[in-house]
């Protein structure tokens, strides 16, 4: 199946956010201005880096359109959800800011990857692909493929 950068470059990236916040949430923690993160705060931040690999092993090396909509789509959910948590949590609240932006930006960089990258019908499909575009009407406000 041939590859296409948009796509390869954005799930190396996000692959590589995930690991930074999965093995070293704390320094990304302090980087964000935190200077003292309580344990709660460390957990969240290894959670969200999880999410992130698991996000990039499901896309694959050569993630196709349906693929990274659909990974636009879980980054806006989780952008919305900070922003929910912002509102909620006033110590966190710029942290969970910070959180949102970030999700936005990584569902605004798949979006555009998705535009991208040529829409592969049937056989050319790859199988997570196939799944990714059956599972795309099923998201509430999913763009059209």
């Amino acid at each position: 199946m041939s590859t296409h950068p948009a796509g390869e470059l954005l799930q190396g990236a996000r692959a590589t956010w995930g690991a930074a916040l999965l093995v070293a949430p704390g320094q990304v923690l302090r980087l964000a201005g935190e200077h003292q993160p309580d344990s709660r705060s460390l957990a969240v931040v290894r959670l969200l880096g999880a999410r992130h690999l698991v996000q990039a092993a499901f896309s694959g090396r050569a993630p196709g359109r349906a693929t990274l909509a659909d990974g636009a789509w879980v980054d806006a959910v989780h952008a919305l959800t900070s922003l929910a948590l912002a509102a909620g949590d006033h110590p966190r609240a710029r942290l969970a800011l910070l959180d949102a932006v970030i999700a936005a930006s990584w569902g605004a960089a798949s979006a555009r990857a998705a535009r991208r990258v040529p829409l592969r019908e049937g056989r050319a499909a790859s199988a997570r692909e196939r799944l990714a575009r059956a599972v795309h009407p099923l998201l509430p406000w999913a763009p059209r493929l």
